[in-house]
């Protein structure tokens, strides 16, 4: 029962997604998409089922976060470089969030990366990542080129993130809020956890779908 969580279902669609429209892609981003969703994948499966065996997985979310930053920097790396060398704060980005994970797991040990999640690397993360879209979103405004959104892939992959990462960060800050149950069984943040996602990669499918549009123009 365990692939059955939602958002195994929804990572699954999503490569699947990614493999059909993007596979043939000759940009480097957009396959390694592919890439970053069959590791998401993996993890994502591999903890609901350690879960379900009532063993450890923090260990493994953990870990994941380290390719979570890689992956979310460089796609906001592509999407920003057609208007400025974004390389500064990207750079910046990286070394905030990665030095923030290496004090958590020097700091605490193999006991604590084992068995507490790393709230704080994936609050600053999540702030770095929103105020990337927000950027975005003022260089696309100020566009000079006429874009039509509707159908702009990079658009849609940065709308994504703002909403998962910002949904994110609003959860860690009022966790205590959204701590109540929702559904009998289910806290409210674990819910807005799943619609989180639901919305991260239904932006993402739309986004691909954009994207193999725009190759089959360009060709």
């Amino acid at each position: 029962m365990f692939l059955l969580q939602p958002i195994v279902i929804a990572e699954i669609i999503c490569l699947i997604a990614a493999i059909f429209f993007l596979l043939k892609d000759k940009i480097s981003f957009w396959k390694v998409n592919i890439a970053y969703l069959a590791i998401a994948l993996s993890a994502e499966a591999s903890g609901s089922y350690l879960y379900a065996q009532r063993h450890h997985n923090l260990w493994l979310y953990n870990t994941f976060v380290l390719f979570e930053i890689a992956f979310i920097s460089y796609g906001m790396y592509y999407c920003l470089k057609k208007y400025i060398d974004p390389r500064p704060i990207i750079y910046t980005g990286l070394g905030i969030s990665y030095t923030v994970f290496a004090i958590f797991a020097f700091k605490n040990g193999i006991h604590a990366y084992n068995d507490i999640f790393n709230d704080n690397t994936v609050s600053v993360m999540s702030v770095t990542f929103v105020l990337y879209c927000l950027y975005y979103y003022y260089k696309l405004l100020n566009d000079e080129e006429t874009l039509d959104l509707k159908y702009h892939p990079e658009f849609w992959w940065v709308n994504g993130v703002l909403f998962y990462y910002f949904g994110g960060t609003a959860t860690n800050l009022f966790y205590g809020l959204f701590n109540v149950k929702v559904f009998e069984h289910i806290p409210l943040r674990l819910f807005i956890y799943y619609i989180t996602n639901i919305i991260l990669y239904s932006n993402w499918i739309y986004s691909y779908i954009c994207r193999a549009k725009q190759r089959k123009l360009q060709s």
